[in-house]
């Protein structure tokens, strides 16, 4: 990622976007031209693109067409460009019907259908649910056991006394002393941490220190994912059939693809563990390779974890096409996980 451009070049590349995000089309230097304020000929803003495309932030489908975003001007898009702004009065009246039927302890289930079914038809896109109650639980215990054949199990004993156990690959060919010693220090230094906490301790530790105990610790950690809490709702899924009327799912076999995608419930349970953590202070935004879960899609996946009774989290993510209103979509998803917050009962 450049880490500047020039104001020139910014403001042909934001124009470009733009103008891509409501036509859907390839925009050529002509058009550029004409919406671009000043007097920018044809030819400047050619050479300009020209540089964009070498930046990689433009691509040209065809030799005759005009330029796309890529992932990587999304991105500097997004970062530059989109500030979190409160939805008009329509798109807030809509988005207001979810707050029915919040907070009742016997009803959790269907609120949570009911609040996702309300984010997907404002949002115009698919809108994936799942409570997290162990994206907060925090570690009593923590242990890694060699089971062979090149694999380790970690156990997570928790404060309320969940124990969950997670298969992996033990990429690292770590032998089981070294696994017990991980095990050790991590319930020794870590022991009242969630998961994200420990993480964001373990790179603290190891850029200040030499020991490789942190180091080997973090390694493993990043590989972990917590499924959800036994017993409580699955998934939810809605909305699938708005994203596939965009022409980029337009193809029978990528709206395919797409399909099967969001019919992995598992793999969608743990990209709302693995985020859950950072989406309850703001929202996240994965774009296209940034998303683990999702990434051989051109998907952007806005995530937000809210509080609908103490103690009680769920965790939303919005996933549409990477040409998507970004300041409707982090505003809109910003104001709403507010609201929600805002009308959370004092006690439950």
């Amino acid at each position: 990622m450049p880490s500047h451009l020039s104001p020139r070049s910014e403001a042909v590349l934001k124009t470009l976007i733009e103008t891509y995000l409501v036509q859907g089309e390839p925009v050529g230097s002509r058009l550029l031209a004409k919406l671009m304020p000043g007097s920018l000929s044809s030819a400047t803003i050619r050479n300009v693109l020209s540089d964009l495309e070498e930046d990689t932030l433009v691509d040209q489908p065809h030799t005759s067409a005009g330029r796309v975003p890529t992932e990587k001007a999304y991105r500097y898009y997004v970062d530059r460009w989109v500030k979190a702004t409160e939805p008009g009065p329509a798109l807030g009246a809509r988005l207001s019907a979810a707050f029915e039927g919040m907070g009742d302890p016997e009803g959790e289930a269907q609120w949570m259908r009911h609040a996702s079914k309300v984010l997907s038809e404002a949002m115009e896109g698919i809108c994936v649910a799942l409570p997290t109650h162990l994206a907060t639980s925090r570690m009593v215990r923590l242990e890694f056991v060699s089971i062979g054949t090149g694999k380790l199990v970690t156990v997570w004993v928790g404060t309320d006394g969940e124990v969950e156990h997670q298969v992996m690959e033990n990429v690292w060919g770590f032998s089981a002393e070294v696994l017990v010693e991980l095990g050790n220090f991590a319930t020794a230094h870590f022991a009242g941490c969630s998961l994200g906490e420990m993480r964001d301790r373990l790179i603290a530790a190891v850029e200040a220190q030499a020991d490789q105990t942190p180091r080997r610790l973090s390694a493993v950690a990043d590989r972990m994912t917590l499924p959800p809490q036994r017993g409580s709702s699955p998934v939810v899924v809605a909305g699938l059939g708005l994203l596939g009327r965009n022409p980029e799912f337009g193809d029978a076999s990528r709206f395919r693809n797409l399909v099967e995608a969001f019919e992995q419930h598992e793999r969608l349970a743990h990209l709302l563990n693995a985020f859950a953590q950072a989406a309850a202070r703001e929202v996240q935004l994965l774009l296209g390779t940034e998303n683990p879960y999702l990434n051989e899609m051109p998907l952007a996946t806005a995530l937000r974890t809210v509080t609908v009774r103490r103690n009680q989290h769920v965790t939303f993510a919005l996933v549409g096409p990477l040409r998507m209103d970004y300041v409707k979509l982090v505003g809109s998803l910003a104001w709403w996980s507010d609201e929600i917050q805002r009308r959370e009962p004092s006690s439950a």
